[in-house]
C-alpha cells in the first residue's frame, strides 16, 4: 500500500481490471431468461407461520409485536460457531418481520412505466399492447393475502367491499377497458371485478389489541379508470347474497384459467415476483405506479405461448410442497430483501480500501443501460451475476426499486441481514458464511479479517453485533496485540458462522422450529472471475478517482470503527492517524506498549489461559 491505508496504483489497477472483466462477462449475454426454478431461492427459508394449535401438534399461537402502524412477528436463529474440536457455544440471533400494516399500498395506473414495459413484451416479440401485468400483480396480491388470512387463524377475515359489485356492463363506454375472462363462473367474475375496483375491492384484516391491521400485500387503487369484466356469455355479475371471496386455492384456479386463456405464462411469473415487494413498499409508506392494463381486444388473437410454470401455482395451497408460504416469509423480510439485492454486488475478495475501484467499472457498464431504460439488459446482468436471486431482481425492477438499490450501492451503502443470506444460500458479508477455517495465522500475526470473525464468533466485549460494513479490513496484526479471545482461538480449526435452524416465537414464551423449504441447502459463494474471458477488455482506466476514494474511505472507516471500537494498538498508528480514519477519537492511551510485547498483567492472563482446556 502506498501509505499503509491507501492502496497503491498497481492494486487499484488490478481491481479495476478484474471487476471490469467480470461484469463485462455478465453483460456479454444477450438473452434474458425468466428464472425457471425457485428451489434454489427458497433454500432454507422458513414457511410463513400458521397461527393455530395444530402446527407441530403443539400450541403455536404466534407472539405479535404491535406498534402504531405495524404488526410484527419474531423468531430466533441458531448458528454453530465451530465445526472443529473447539466447543465454542452457538450464537442465537433475534429477528422480526412485518406481518401487517394499518394501511394498504396506494397504487395508480400509468401509461408510461419503463420498469415494466419490457416485461409485457417478452412473449410477444416487442408488442406492449398486450399488457396484463398489472391485472396479474393485483391477482397475486389477493392470493398472498388470502393465504395470509388462512394461516393467521380466527382473528382474521377476508371480505369484499361494495366497490366492484357492478363492474361489468353490456354496453361499456369507450373509455372502459375490457377484461376478457373466458368461460368464467359468476364467482370468478365477481373476483376479477373486485381486484380492479377503485379503492379497495377486498380487504384482508387481522384484529390485534383493539386495532385492525391489513395484510402486507393489501392494495388501494387510486384511479378513476373503468374496467369491464367480460365472459363468454356477456352476462351481469350475480350479487350472491353471501358474496364470499375465494380462498387462495380457488383464486389460483381463476388466475390459471385467465393466463391459459391469454397465453401469458411469463407475465404471470413476473407478476408474482413483483407482488413480493408490496411489503417493502408498505414498510416505506410508498405508493406504486403500475402500467395501465392493455389487454388485446380478443383473447382469440393470443398466440400459443408458454403455459404457467407449475412450480409457481400448481397444487394445493395447503400442500407441504407448496411454495407460497415460503415466498411470503421472504417477502415480509424487507431488510433481508434489501440485503440480498445489494449483496449481488458483494465480492468476498475485495478489501475495504479497494471498494471504490471495484464498484466503478460496474457502474460504467450499468449506467448506460439506465440512461436508455434498457432494464431487460439490467435484469440479464443481475441474473447472470447471482442466479439464485435472479427472480428477486425481476420483481424489484418491475416495481421500480432498482433505482434506490443501485443508488445505495454506488455510494458504498450495503445492507446486511444474516438470515436472508443463510436462507437463500448466498453471502453478502465477509463476517459470516465464508468457507474457511480460522487457521491461516503465522506464529506472530493474524489477518484483520480473521480477527474480526473471531471477535464476533466469540462475542467479545463490544463486538456482540456483526459489523454493518460487509468489506473485510486489509492487512494483518501481531497476534500479541489482539483481544484475549482472539489469541485463545486463533489456532483453532473450524471456526465459522454456520446456520442451523429458525424458531418462531410463540406467545407462551416458547418457540417452534422450522428447518426451511430445503434443509439440505448449503451456501453458494460468489465466484470471482478475475481471469475470465480472455477476449474481453483487460485494461480499464478509472474516472473520477476522488469519488472512488470517498467510497473506499467510508468503508475503511466503518470496518475499522467496529474492529477498533476500544482503541488502536501501537502497530496501527499509521492507520488511526491516516486522514481516512483520523477523527480525533483515538489516543495514545489506548495503545499497547511500543515494544509490541505483552505487559506483565497480560502475561499473567496468558499463563492462566494456558491452563485451560480449549
Amino acid at each position: 500500500m502506498a501509505d499503509g491505508v491507501r492502496p497503491d496504483h498497481d492494486s487499484v489497477q488490478d481491481i479495476l481490471n478484474s471487476s471490469h472483466a467480470s461484469w463485462l462477462s455478465y453483460a456479454s449475454y444477450s438473452d434474458f431468461r425468466y428464472p425457471a426454478d425457485l428451489r434454489s431461492l427458497l433454500g432454507r427459508v422458513p414457511a410463513f407461520p400458521k397461527n393455530s394449535s395444530q402446527a407441530k401438534e403443539q400450541s403455536s399461537i404466534l407472539k405479535y409485536h404491535q406498534s402504531f402502524s405495524t404488526l410484527r412477528i419474531s423468531g430466533t436463529s441458531l448458528w454453530r460457531t465451530s465445526l472443529g474440536e473447539c466447543e465454542l457455544p452457538p450464537k442465537i440471533l433475534h429477528h422480526d418481520l412485518p406481518c401487517g400494516f394499518t394501511n394498504a399500498v396506494a397504487c395508480h395506473f400509468s401509461t408510461s412505466c419503463p420498469s415494466v414495459n419490457w416485461l409485457t413484451s417478452q412473449e410477444d416479440g416487442g408488442d406492449t399492447d398486450n399488457s396484463h401485468l398489472t391485472i396479474l400483480i393485483l391477482a397475486w396480491a389477493y392470493i398472498l393475502s388470502a393465504c395470509w388470512v388462512e394461516l393467521q387463524g380466527p382473528s382474521t377475515r377476508l371480505a369484499y367491499s361494495s366497490e366492484g359489485r357492478e363492474r361489468q356492463m353490456a354496453n361499456p363506454s369507450s373509455e372502459a377497458i375490457e377484461i376478457h375472462v373466458g368461460e368464467a363462473s359468476k364467482q370468478s367474475i365477481r373476483w376479477w371485478a373486485a381486484l380492479l375496483a377503485p379503492g379497495q375491492g377486498w380487504r384482508a384484516e387481522i384484529d390485534s389489541r383493539a386495532k385492525v391491521f391489513q395484510s402486507p400485500w393489501s392494495v388501494y387503487i387510486v384511479s378513476s379508470q373503468r374496467f369491464v369484466i367480460r365472459d363468454e356469455d356477456i352476462g351481469q355479475i350475480a350479487t350472491n347474497g353471501r358474496d364470499i371471496p375465494p380462498s387462495a386455492e380457488e383464486a389460483v384456479t381463476h388466475l390459471r384459467q385467465y393466463c391459459e386463456l391469454h397465453a401469458i405464462g411469463d407475465q404471470c411469473t413476473a407478476a408474482l415476483a413483483a407482488a413480493l415487494f408490496f411489503p417493502w413498499k408498505n414498510n416505506d409508506n410508498a405508493s406504486i405506479a403500475l402500467p395501465m392494463p392493455k389487454p388485446r381486444q380478443s383473447p382469440s388473437a393470443a398466440k400459443d405461448g408458454p403455459s404457467l410454470r407449475s412450480i409457481y401455482i400448481d397444487g394445493s395451497t395447503q400442500s407441504q410442497d407448496h411454495q407460497l408460504p415460503y415466498l411470503m416469509t421472504l417477502s415480509c423480510n424487507v431488510r433481508g430483501l434489501r440485503a440480498l439485492l445489494s449483496g449481488s454486488f458483494f465480492e468476498s475478495g475485495v478489501p475495504c480500501n479497494l471498494v471504490g475501484p471495484y464498484l466503478q467499472p460496474i457502474f460504467a457498464i450499468i449506467d448506460p443501460l439506465l440512461a436508455r431504460n434498457d432494464l431487460r439488459k439490467l435484469a440479464t446482468i443481475m441474473g447472470r451475476r447471482q442466479p439464485t436471486i435472479a427472480y428477486l431482481w425481476l420483481g424489484a425492477i418491475a416495481m421500480g426499486l432498482h433505482s434506490s438499490i443501485l443508488r445505495s450501492v454506488r455510494s458504498g451503502l450495503f445492507s446486511i441481514e444474516p438470515h436472508a443470506a443463510a436462507w437463500t444460500g448466498t453471502v453478502h458479508s465477509f463476517i459470516y458464511g465464508l468457507p474457511q477455517h480460522i487457521n491461516n495465522t503465522t506464529e506472530d500475526e493474524i489477518s484483520r479479517a480473521d480477527e474480526c470473525r473471531l471477535l464476533y464468533l466469540t462475542a467479545s466485549e463490544s463486538h456482540q453485533r456483526y459489523p454493518v460494513c460487509p468489506w473485510p479490513p486489509f492487512g494483518s496484526i501481531p497476534l500479541v496485540q489482539t483481544d484475549i479471545e482472539v489469541r485463545k482461538h486463533a489456532a483453532c480449526t473450524g471456526h465459522i458462522l454456520h446456520y442451523i435452524s429458525w424458531h418462531w416465537d410463540t406467545d407462551d414464551g416458547g418457540s417452534y422450529e422450522d428447518l426451511g423449504y430445503d434443509p439440505t441447502v448449503t451456501p453458494v459463494y460468489p465466484q470471482r472471475t478475475t481471469n475470465c474471458c480472455a477476449d474481453l477488455a483487460t485494461s480499464y482506466q478509472a474516472e473520477n478517482f476522488s469519488a472512488n476514494e470517498l467510497v473506499s474511505e467510508a468503508a475503511t472507516r466503518s470496518i475499522f470503527g467496529w474492529l477498533r471500537v476500544d482503541g488502536f494498538p501501537s502497530s496501527e498508528k499509521h492507520v488511526f492517524t491516516h486522514d481516512w480514519l483520523d477523527t480525533g477519537s483515538s489516543s495514545e492511551e489506548s495503545l499497547c506498549d511500543d515494544d509490541d510485547t505483552p505487559t506483565t498483567e497480560l502475561s499473567d492472563v496468558e499463563a492462566w489461559l494456558d491452563t485451560l482446556e480449549i
